[in-house]
């Protein structure tokens, strides 16, 4: 079901990219919301995996017999 996620957003970018493309005015716009997409994407994923945790480490609670 996750694949077919992707595949739709996939078509709604390509999409818009084939519509405003053609608009110089909105060039700009859609590169920098691809852009700031996909900052927001990479920091919401490092936050998730929990970048740069000791692994091992335990909980809060860890320990306590």
């Amino acid at each position: 079901m996750r694949d077919v996620g992707l595949v739709g957003i996939g078509i709604v970018i390509g999409w818009l990219v084939s519509k405003t493309w053609s608009d110089p005015g909105c060039q700009m716009g859609l590169v920098v919301f691809l852009i700031a997409t996909a900052v927001m994407t990479l920091g919401f994923a490092l936050a998730v995996v929990g970048h740069g945790r000791t692994p091992g480490a335990g909980g809060p609670d860890a320990g306590d017999d």
